[in-house]
C-alpha cells in the first residue's frame, strides 16, 4: 500500500489565505462542506490509486471539484491550481506546460479558466494534468 498524504480543509483554507493576500483582496470562505465534498470527491474511495487515477490525475479532479465548489468569495482557481500542484510536489510530481508572458500565454491559468467557465470538463482537466506532470528530481 502506498502512503498518500491528502490535503486537509485546513491546508486548503490556507492555500486561499495565501493567493488572496497575493492578490490584495481579502480572503472568505463561503463553505467549509463544499472544500470537505471537493477533496472527498477527489480521493474517492479512500485508498491509493483511488477512482481517478495516479496522481496526475487526483490532483486534476482536485483542481476541478475545487474550482467548480466555488467555496471562497475569492481565488478559487488560484486556490484549486495551488492545493493541487502541492499535493503533486508533495509526491515527487509537478507540472511543465507553456508559459510566455511576453505573449500573454500560461497553459495552466487556460486550461482552469477553461474549467470554471465550463468548456473543460473533469476528464479533460485530468487528462490535462497527465499530460503535463513531470518527475521532481531527488
Amino acid at each position: 500500500m502506498r502512503l498518500v498524504v491528502q490535503p486537509t480543509l485546513e491546508a486548503v483554507i490556507e492555500a486561499n489565505k495565501i493567493v488572496c493576500e497575493a492578490g490584495g483582496n481579502p480572503h472568505q470562505c463561503l463553505s467549509t462542506d463544499k472544500i470537505e465534498s471537493a477533496i472527498a470527491s477527489a480521493f474517492y474511495p479512500g485508498s491509493y490509486p483511488f477512482a481517478h487515477g495516479g496522481f496526475a490525475k487526483v490532483a486534476g479532479a482536485l483542481c476541478f471539484y475545487l474550482v467548480k465548489a466555488h467555496a471562497f468569495i475569492d481565488g478559487n482557481k488560484r486556490t484549486g491550481a495551488l492545493t493541487a500542484i502541492t499535493f503533486l510536489n508533495m509526491h515527487g510530481l509537478d507540472l511543465e506546460y507553456p508559459i510566455d508572458i511576453d505573449q500573454d500565454i500560461n497553459g495552466l491559468a487556460e486550461v482552469i479558466d477553461g474549467c470554471a467557465g465550463s468548456t473543460v470538463n473533469k476528464d479533460e482537466l485530468k487528462e490535462w494534468f497527465e499530460r503535463h506532470k513531470v518527475y521532481l528530481e531527488d
